[in-house]
């Protein structure tokens, strides 16, 4: 009954725009203009004036006609009979009715059966009147949005009431599909804000169970002159899982200085994940589960010497549990799997940046690297002197950093396979550290112009680091990866021993020397024949770069495994490696604009030193391949290759073909290889890095082997069928696999989706009225 009461003031709040516009106009209408084929002033004494045949008053915009109109002069009380139109000049709304009669003086007014079509709402109805303080009665009434002379649906009620200030009461309401009536409340109450102010989401799936999301929006700054902004407020029912309360709510200034949002979710789950009895891995289960968010931006446009503009941001994301975003945010989650909460402060300018962030750990089954807080300036790359090619960057850090791991509730003793003997001193947990660091590097560079189609720019820059804390006990780079591997919430039998910093090594001051440089070529060739309309160009640009990046850092001061790791700085050693890359592009050329055809990256590290885990000189060899060759057909791909192991680390192909409104598809293929990652990295050079693991902190990689395809046809000019699947090779099994159906309802659009999703099964529904894009009954599989 619930589910059925909540519908019915969903659909019932589309009386916000009940047609009375023309109603309006005329009961606040004050000049008249009266025409007709016969107009007659009576002389009984009453100041009758009697109009027949093709009578015509107009108020302003609006226009009235009629077979028989009676007016008197004295008391002003109107009736107008026989096919009463009106209609507003700028064409928003249209109003029929067999009669109408009421008073100029006091604005009352009453009408029989009538139908007002405007450009989005249709309403119609039995009887109505407006009084003297512009209050409507409508006596079974009608609206819906479908425009047909008999709608599809439509919400009926036996008496309305509307008051001036957009408020309604109405009573015994029904829904109704056709002639069949389907839903009915008897009392209900509100205000006309449109449609874009309901939240109405029903669905099912195997997590929540059959489930429907209520709220309301409310429009908080729209079309003002300071800014645009809404407020939510909502209520999820779910039959597996409970009832949830949420709220959200976001800002944004006309003039994109300031922006704010914030989410509210709580709930107390019936059904919380768990994988023993009240743990969930090695945390402890939670039933009152909650996300609380909120983010805020403002700056400042100004002159404060170097710098141009300040900038205050602050974000703070407190959860729960470590699966909370995953299983209500799963859009965000995707996105960020871990999110951070900090507070940060900016100024820019054209060259100098300076800014001071605050980083706490919010969340303790989250690890961070903690700053509390951190100082920061940097200079960006610019000329020393105009008379020389002398060029100067830089990079200062300094703060408390604090190294938080996560905290688990359930100790490894309980979780280690029974073939080992637990030592408390070998399977510990990671221990915490922190420490003070400064640490800033400054680069000068020197571009020197070789011919008119290359450059060389030799750098030589330094780093300087101190800490006023260090470890006597070494922890090697496998270390560290042992340690994130323990990390990982998902391996709960992990047999992996750690090993921990002390803070018996003093204070350190660490230098570090780089010196490098770079080559770079640019050729190009024009190939003006070269016309294909399948292809959609008239001419080709290709447009190579070749480029060298040598780079040499010998050993820093101290040794790196005496450190606290905090980031990659933390992590230098000796690299000495020569970089060979190729950059080539197509651009194609049709109608005054270009794009790129055809985008081809490719480089092979070449390194001098091997380092401890890798004994080989040969590096990866990486490629990337963009192929976009037309509007509708694209293709990419990225290889990267181990050269000295022989190893293939990843790779991934897909394909995209055909527009939005016809057959499409599009195919993805990933895979990964168990590796655990090779440094390369330049502190004053920039490396291209197709894969996010060149940098200094070495990782465990785990091996993936998927393959997921999504297919788009449209059956008819109504109906479209889409099937989106997903398979794991390394499982041998269809992961994911969903199927939708949409179909346009004519004042309606509907789409039916079932799949499956890791085993479990999801079903829903998604309604959306065509006249408001914006509001949907949906499921979001």
């Amino acid at each position: 009954m619930i589910r059925k009461w909540y519908i019915v003031i969903v659909l019932f709040c589309c009386l916000a725009c009940i047609g009375a516009s023309p109603l309006e106009a005329l009961r606040q209408a004050e000049e008249l203009k009266l025409s007709a084929d016969e107009i007659v002033a009576t002389q009984n004494g009453a100041g009758d004036i009697v109009a027949q045949g093709n009578v015509r008053l107009e108020y302003g915009i609006l226009t009235v006609t009629a077979e028989k109109v009676s007016l008197n002069r004295e008391t002003l009380d109107f009736a107008a009979n026989g096919n009463v139109v009106a209609e507003l000049s700028d064409g928003t709304g249209r109003w029929e009715a067999p009669a109408i009669s009421g008073n100029m003086k006091t604005h009352e007014m009453k009408f029989g059966p009538y139908r007002a079509d405007g450009e989005i709402w249709h309403i119609g109805g039995e009887d109505a009147a407006y009084d003297a303080e512009g209050i409507a009665n409508v006596q079974r009434g009608w609206v819906t949005t479908c425009d047909k002379k008999e709608p599809h649906y439509r919400l009926q009620s036996k008496q309305i009431t509307i008051k001036p200030d957009k408020t309604f009461t109405a009573k015994h309401v029904t829904l109704h599909v056709g002639n069949v009536p389907i839903f009915y409340f008897p009392y209900l109450w509100g205000d006309f804000q449109g449609m874009d102010n309901i939240i109405f989401k029903p669905g099912y799936s195997g997590k929540r169970g059959f489930y429907l999301r209520l709220g309301r929006i409310w429009r908080t700054a729209k079309h003002t002159e300071n800014g645009d902004g809404q407020i939510s407020l909502y209520g999820d029912l779910m039959t597996k899982r409970g009832i949830g309360l949420g709220s959200d709510a976001a800002y944004e200034s006309r003039d994109k200085q300031r922006q704010a949002s914030s989410t509210l979710y709580y709930l107390h789950d019936w059904d919380t994940p768990e994988t023993a009895h009240g743990w969930n891995r090695r945390f402890k289960s939670t039933d009152d589960r909650f996300r609380i968010h909120g983010y805020f931006r403002e700056t400042w446009d100004g002159d404060w010497g170097p710098f141009e503009r300040a900038t205050f941001r602050a974000n703070l994301d407190y959860l729960s549990d470590i699966d909370m975003l995953e299983d209500w945010f799963r859009r965000i989650h995707r996105r960020q799997q871990q999110p951070r909460s900090f507070l940060d402060f900016a100024l820019e300018g054209e060259v100098v940046s300076a800014g001071i962030d605050l980083r706490p750990r919010i969340n303790d089954f989250y690890t961070v690297a903690q700053t509390l807080p951190e100082l920061r300036l940097d200079v960006a790359r610019t000329e020393l002197f105009p008379q020389l090619p002398l060029q100067y960057q830089s990079s200062t850090r300094a703060g408390y950093y604090s190294m938080k791991w996560r905290d688990f509730d359930r100790s490894r003793k309980d979780l280690l396979p029974d073939d080992i003997w637990y030592d408390s001193e070998l399977y510990r947990d990671n221990s915490d550290y922190e420490a003070f660091r400064a640490h800033t590097q400054h680069f000068l560079y020197v571009p020197t112009e070789l011919s008119d189609w290359s450059i060389l720019t030799p750098r030589a820059g330094f780093a300087l680091t101190y800490y006023n804390r260090s470890s006597k006990q070494p922890i090697t780079q496998k270390d560290i990866a042992d340690m994130i591997d323990l990390d990982n919430p998902e391996k709960t039998r992990s047999k992996t021993i750690v090993k921990e910093y002390d803070s018996k090594g003093g204070d350190v001051t660490r230098f570090a020397f780089e010196t490098g440089a770079e080559w770079r070529g640019a050729f190009y060739s024009d190939w003006f024949d070269c016309k294909n309309e399948i292809l959609q160009l008239t001419s080709i640009r290709h447009v190579v770069e070749p480029y060298l990046n040598y780079t040499y850092m010998h050993n820093p001061s101290h040794d790196r495994d005496h450190l606290y790791y905090f980031d990659d700085i933390d992590r230098l050693e000796k690299q000495h490696f020569l970089r060979f890359g190729l950059d080539q592009r197509l651009l194609a050329r049709q109608d005054n604009t270009s794009r790129t055809f055809l985008r081809w990256q490719a480089y092979f590290d070449l390194h001098a030193c091997r380092d401890a885990e890798n004994r080989r000189r040969a590096g990866n060899l990486g490629n990337r391949l963009d192929f976009t060759l037309r509007d509708d057909l694209s293709l990419w791909g990225t290889l990267v290759h181990d050269v000295g192991e022989g190893n293939l680390h990843r790779g991934e192909f897909g394909v995209r073909f055909g527009k939005t409104e016809e057959p499409n598809f599009r195919l993805r293929y990933i895979y990964r290889n168990d590796h655990l990652s090779r440094s390369t990295y330049s502190l004053g050079g920039n490396l291209v890095d197709l894969t996010g693991e060149d940098g200094y902190t070495k990782k465990y990689f785990e091996s993936a082997d998927i393959v997921r395809g999504e297919v788009t046809i449209p059956l008819n000019s109504l109906t479209e069928l889409n099937i989106s699947a997903e398979y794991d090779f390394e499982k041998g099994k269809l992961s994911e696999h969903m199927y939708e159906i949409r179909r346009d309802l004519h004042c309606w659009k509907a789409a039916l989706a079932f799949g499956w999703d890791n085993d479990s099964f999801e079903v829903g529904i998604l309604l959306q009225l065509t006249a408001f894009p914006n509001v949907k009954i949906d499921l979001n599989l």
